[in-house]
This record gives structure tokens, C-alpha cells and sequence, in this order.
């Protein structure tokens, strides 16, 4: 093994799984304050600038039929959903990764689940469909 290559591999095990979980919660809490903040601006600066956000309405709830990418798109649709003037968020488990349930008025109305790598989000997915919606609780 070379120096350099030996270098990465101890800086990439050095890294353990609770601190890569610890770090992807304080991502997604920071996301929960930007977006309860209503800060756009500042939701944009935690996302990678080819982020992809693909949103499940299932044919129930208006949503985009085709996946959103790039930074400012998908901040812009994002802050729209989590920001609702009605809407709680809650930092949760999804897909066994920190993620945020929507609540309004105490019942789930969206999850979103995170992909990151270091302090961005790389992909996003959202289910706003009713029907996948009926065991998360708020």
C-alpha cells in the first residue's frame, strides 16, 4: 500500500459509523431549523449543487411527476413543503438514516429521506402519498 493510499484508508476508518450517524442528524436538524427559519437561502448552502429530489404523490397529491434536480430547484420546492405555515417537522428514523416527518394538524403528511456525503445532500426523496403515510405518527 503507498503512502498516499494508506493515508486515505486510515482517514476513511478512522471514521466510525455513530460518528458519520451524529454527523447526517446535525445535517438534518440544520435542515428542520433553515426550514423552520424559512430561510431558502440557507437550506440551498446544504445542498450538493446536483442534488436529485424525487417526489412520491402516488397520483393522490399534486406533486412533480419527474425528479427535481439541481440546487435551487430543489430548495425551492422543499422550502415550500416543509415551511407551510401549518406544518411541524420532526427529526425521525427513515430507512434507518436520520430523516423529518411533515405533520400537520398531528397527522404525518410527508417523509423525507436524506443521502449525504460530509455536510450536503447528495439525494432526496419525498413521500407525500397518503397511502404510504398511514404508519408514521406525529
Amino acid at each position: 500500500m503507498t503512502g498516499r493510499s494508506r493515508a486515505w484508508w486510515l482517514q476513511r476508518s478512522s471514521r466510525s459509523p455513530t460518528s458519520r450517524a451524529r454527523a447526517d442528524e446535525r445535517l438534518v436538524r440544520a435542515v428542520v431549523a433553515a426550514a423552520e427559519a424559512r430561510d431558502e437561502r440557507g437550506l440551498k448552502r446544504m445542498l450538493h449543487p446536483g442534488v436529485r429530489l424525487t417526489i412520491d404523490g402516488g397520483g393522490v397529491v399534486a406533486a412533480p411527476t419527474s425528479a427535481l434536480d439541481g440546487a435551487s430547484e430543489v430548495a425551492g420546492y422543499l422550502a415550500g413543503v416543509l415551511s407551510a405555515s401549518a406544518a411541524r417537522l420532526r427529526v425521525a428514523s427513515v430507512n434507518g438514516a436520520p430523516g423529518v416527518v411533515v405533520c400537520v394538524q398531528g397527522r404525518a403528511t410527508g417523509v423525507l429521506a436524506l443521502r449525504t456525503r460530509g455536510r450536503l445532500i447528495l439525494e432526496a426523496w419525498l413521500v407525500v402519498n397518503p397511502d404510504k403515510l398511514t404508519t408514521w405518527t406525529c
